[in-house]
């Protein structure tokens, strides 16, 4: 058996957030047979994890949410569970408040912030994973909170002149990630999705050389540098390119059909 983790946005997803019906066949043929098992590996909560994994015959397994935060399936199930407090959500929440950002908070629960203000990256993040958010001052919320992970939204240009800055002020505390233009994204320390990806992989007795990796952005790094066997995208991030040891089409080419046969002709030819 092999495992085949997949990036969702930019990768098995299309510019337009959907999953095509070749690249759904080609999941959904493989996920049939004893030979391959397969995880999204994504930013996502599994709020917006879980209707792509339905739709191609594979909710029942174990997935990589929240940039390796969680570690779970469909019904609830964790694997690796590394969640932020209350008070790492107050820091953030100050500091954006500071400068004039918007910090929102994710759970299970759904999101939260204090920002009455709605601009493109909430309005994006909720799209994309199927949340509702709430806005509530942060001093009703519950202390005992706890959160997969922080995000600080905004246009993208915006996010584009203060990301130098962010990095520097909570590199030390965090594990930061940039997975859509709109959007920084902040996890425990150490958590990523190749730590996540390297527990699943424990989970199910694979070595590194059994899985496989498809990816396009800078989140996906972590998973490259742990797993050999790595495919970028045509869209990909230059440094993730630089890292792959295989490339394929774009994901509005069905890059992940490409993908997977290269995988297929890999394995094969062993």
């Amino acid at each position: 058996m092999i495992l085949v983790a997949l990036d969702l946005d930019g990768t098995a997803l299309n510019s337009s957030g959907r999953l095509t019906r070749n690249v759904a066949e080609a999941i959904r043929q493989r996920a049939e047979s004893k030979n391959y098992t397969f995880a999204f590996c994504s930013g996502r909560p599994m709020s917006g994890v879980s209707p792509h994994a339905q739709a191609v015959g594979i909710a029942d397994g174990y997935h990589v949410v929240a940039n390796g935060a969680l570690v779970q399936n469909a019904g609830g199930e964790k694997l690796v569970e590394e969640l932020l407090d209350f008070s790492e959500y107050q820091e953030l929440t100050a500091f954006c408040q500071e400068v004039g950002l918007t910090c929102i908070a994710v759970n299970e629960q759904g999101a939260w912030t204090s920002f009455p203000t709605i601009n493109l990256g909430t309005l994006e993040f909720c799209f994309l994973t199927n949340n509702q958010l709430t806005v509530c001052p942060i001093e009703k919320n519950a202390q005992n909170e706890k959160y997969s992970k922080l995000l600080i939204c905004d246009n993208p240009d915006i996010i584009k002149q203060n990301k130098s800055q962010i990095e520097q002020r909570f590199s030390q505390q965090y594990s930061c990630v940039q997975g859509y233009p709109t959007m920084l994204e902040f996890s425990k320390k150490n958590v990523s999705k190749g730590n996540s990806l390297a527990e699943l992989a424990r989970y199910y007795g694979l070595s590194a050389n059994e899985v496989f990796v498809v990816g396009d952005n800078g989140n996906d790094l972590s998973s490259f540098e742990l797993f050999s066997q790595s495919i970028a995208m045509g869209n990909a991030t230059s440094e993730l390119k630089r890292a792959a040891r295989w490339h394929c089409p774009t994901n509005d080419e069905d890059g992940v059909v490409k993908a997977l046969e290269i995988i297929d002709d890999f394995i094969t030819g062993l």
